[in-house]
């Protein structure tokens, strides 16, 4: 129906566009046609009342000048009509009502208008006017007379338009329409998801025209994809069972990849002896603390710490028992930290620590616990009971530098003017930053 509607108001656009045209065309030769006779009834007129309008101004005739000027008025196109000599004596003036039924469209025929024309005399040796006859012009009759077959043109005209869109509706429903319409009803009777439709038979047309042609076409490209669905069909089942396998694989292959990932993530970032944050991943974590502690102002310490006389425990009882010390004094660190601090091992038996929100005397008192934990703790091995110490180099808040290494470096010259002065003890960075 939507087809059927946009041709009938195509059709009918057509029709209204070229009737409207022919109108238009044929209104104007005939307004081009009575302009040009009006115009030629009143030259025609000019010409049979000059000689006589001029012979009653010569003999100054109130008689034959009123002769001419009732028989000028007596024409159609004519509402008033004088004769004057030209020293403006009036010989004779005649004039008539005339009723327009029109008034909107007194522009045509260029409305009223005034004819003068002055007049000669063959006897006149000067060879001037003697006078003028003039002539009011009024095309009222002529206009009414027009728009009277305006009305019938655009009467016709329409009737023209609707017989001739009434065609065109016949013509588009007979030749497009309803060949169209059964083609679309034939399409939509193929169901996507019952293959079996699309073989269904196309409408029988007799004409072998671009439509026949159309659906021949679509017909065969149904049988084609019928054919190509089976094909899809058998070949979807084998790739679901394939992919059943392949999802198996995938899954497992992902989970071993990602625990790969997690082994490879976790000893690039962590001490494998120990479990504490090694060299590296302790520089990249206490660098970004560093500068997000000092940009919000918030005061932190750094102490480092290396076991005393590691190198003797070594040799004395291998390096088993020095694994089981550093393992000891990194689970004692981890214990008395909280989780906000950074706990790393920066290598062999040295560790370090990041402190944040602490001041001054409560960084040293923390120093002073872990040392003296680490004093107490007792580290049991075959036969004995193993005792250690540990020296501290302690930045207090105070004193950390915009540069983080300069900070680690003054932390540990603490370090070892602790273990120059004896070790097991905590040495406090004084020297102004």
């Amino acid at each position: 129906m939507k087809l059927a509607n946009r041709q009938a108001r195509i059709s009918l656009t057509v029709a209204l566009a070229v009737g409207l045209g022919l109108v238009l065309i044929q209104i104007w030769f005939d307004y081009q046609n009575e302009k040009r006779s009006l115009d030629a009834q009143v030259q025609q007129l000019i010409v049979l009342s000059s000689p006589s309008a001029t012979e009653s101004v010569w003999t100054l005739s109130n008689k034959l000048a009123d002769s001419v000027t009732k028989g000028a008025i007596s024409h159609p196109l004519i509402s008033k009509a004088s004769i004057r000599t030209i020293n403006g004596v009036l010989l004779s003036e005649r004039s008539k009502p005339m009723v327009d039924w029109h008034a909107g469209f007194v522009f045509l025929f260029s409305g009223v208008h005034l004819k003068e024309v002055e007049l000669y005399h063959p006897e006149n040796e000067s060879g001037k006017p003697i006078g003028v006859l003039s002539l009011v012009v009024d095309p009222v009759l002529v206009r009414e007379e027009f728009i009277s077959r305006v009305e019938i043109f655009v009467f016709s005209g329409f009737m023209k338009i609707f017989i001739l869109g009434g065609a065109l509706i016949v013509l588009f429903q007979t030749t497009l329409t309803t060949p169209i319409q059964k083609y679309a009803n034939w399409i939509a009777s193929i169901d996507p998801k019952k293959p079996e439709s699309w073989l269904n038979p196309k409408p029988y047309r007799k004409q072998k025209d671009e439509l026949k042609a159309m659906a021949d076409e679509t017909q065969q490209l149904f049988q084609q994809a019928h054919q190509s669905f089976n094909d899809l069909e058998t070949t979807r089942q084998e790739l679901e069972e394939l992919n059943v396998e392949l999802e198996a694989r995938v899954q497992r292959r992902t989970k071993a990849l990602e625990e790969a990932l997690s082994r490879a993530e976790h000893l690039a970032t962590t001490d494998e002896l120990t479990g504490l944050a090694n060299r590296r991943s302790f520089m990249q974590q206490s660098e970004m603390r560093h500068a997000e502690w000092l940009r919000y102002k918030r005061p932190y310490s750094l102490l480092m710490i290396d076991v005393d006389n590691f190198k003797q425990v070594n040799d004395t009882y291998g390096h088993d028992v020095g694994d089981k010390v550093l393992v000891a004094v990194a689970t004692e660190l981890t214990r008395l930290t909280r989780k906000e601090n950074i706990v790393g091992r920066l290598g062999g038996e040295e560790f370090c620590i990041l402190i944040p929100g602490i001041s001054n005397e409560d960084a040293f008192m923390f120093a002073e616990r872990l040392r003296q934990s680490l004093e107490n703790m007792d580290i049991v091995i075959p036969g004995k009971v193993l005792k250690i110490t540990a020296s501290f180099g302690l930045l207090p808040p105070d004193k950390v530098d915009q540069n983080f290494d300069v900070s680690l470096k003054h932390a540990d010259n603490m370090l070892y003017e602790a273990k120059r002065g004896g070790r097991n003890r905590v040495c406090v960075y004084q020297q102004a930053s």
